[in-house]
């Protein structure tokens, strides 16, 4: 098969993990968002009534920061994807953020604002943090990085001032150095791994195993230490991944077994058998 038909087979944003299910466990999360202040279990009014505004956000230990990637996603990517089902909108950072997001043309109720350097934001604490909005009828809910607003509120005030947070949670951490970005790629390989294991794939070695974020696998495969996985890559159900196995933007079919290869922007058959050392790139076997 062409290399061109494989593309096809592995196209760009073609698959889509539902990250709640990459929500810490609850001993781990914000002290300031206990149970008590959560009780509303339905979250659908969010993407009807707020707007999700992303920053871009840079600092000077990196270039371009936005578009650095952590496990196969750039950073922005990773905050959008927590305002996933809302109306979207990303704008540039600049010194009067609270004039920018003032002349924002929008009909939702609420707007919500978050920076690309917080790539731990995950769906589950956005939306307890517009419950908490919600719940209590206030106006500007400041954030450790970012800030909840009612719309009419920000358009008929000109001087609304940021202070101190009100809330404060642990992935609304800032990507303000190279040691926090290493802390932000574990913390999101081991999200990306728990996902995995709870839908029954097993990993033999999880530390040493490297799966991007927009890689599916089905249940009952295995993977054995030294493996990266990258891209938009599919593994079928019941294929085995022997020790040292890269394997980018392709598709592993149900019951093929790999052994230290390296695979490209191909397919691998049912049941297929690929031998220790193979170099694969663009083939359909």
């Amino acid at each position: 098969m062409e290399k061109e038909e494989i593309d096809l087979l592995v196209a760009e944003n073609q698959i889509k993990i539902d990250f709640d299910s990459l929500v810490q466990e609850p001993e781990e999360e914000s002290t300031l968002l206990t149970n008590p202040l959560i009780k509303a279990t339905n979250f659908d009014w969010i993407k009807d009534e707020v707007l999700f505004v992303v920053v871009k956000a840079y600092h000077s230990f990196v270039k371009d920061l936005p578009n650095v990637e952590l496990c196969g996603k750039k950073l922005l990517d990773w905050v959008l994807n927590a305002g996933s089902g809302c109306e979207t909108k990303v704008i540039e950072d600049c010194e009067d953020i609270i004039g920018r997001i003032r002349n924002i043309n929008t009909n939702k109720k609420i707007i919500a604002v978050f920076y690309s350097d917080t790539p731990l934001l995950d769906r589950a604490t956005f939306n307890k943090f517009c419950n908490y909005f919600s719940s209590r009828n206030i106006n500007f809910l400041q954030l450790s990085r970012g800030f909840i607003v009612k719309t009419e509120f920000i358009k008929n005030n000109l001087t609304i001032a940021q202070g101190a947070s009100e809330l404060d949670d642990k992935n609304l951490l800032v990507a303000n150095s190279s040691k926090v970005l290493n802390l932000m790629s574990s913390s999101l390989y081991s999200r990306i791994a728990n996902y995995h294991i709870k839908n029954g794939v097993i990993l033999f070695g999880q530390n040493t195993i490297f799966i991007d974020g927009d890689v599916e696998i089905e249940s009952g495969v295995i993977i054995y230490p030294n493996n990266i996985i990258k891209g938009q890559t599919i593994i079928g159900e019941g294929a085995i991944l022997e020790c040292g196995n890269v394997i980018k933007n392709s598709i592993i079919s149900n019951g093929a077994v790999l052994k230290s290869s390296y695979i490209e922007n191909s397919k691998i058959s049912q049941g297929k058998t690929v031998e220790p050392f193979s170099k694969i790139i663009g083939q359909e076997l």
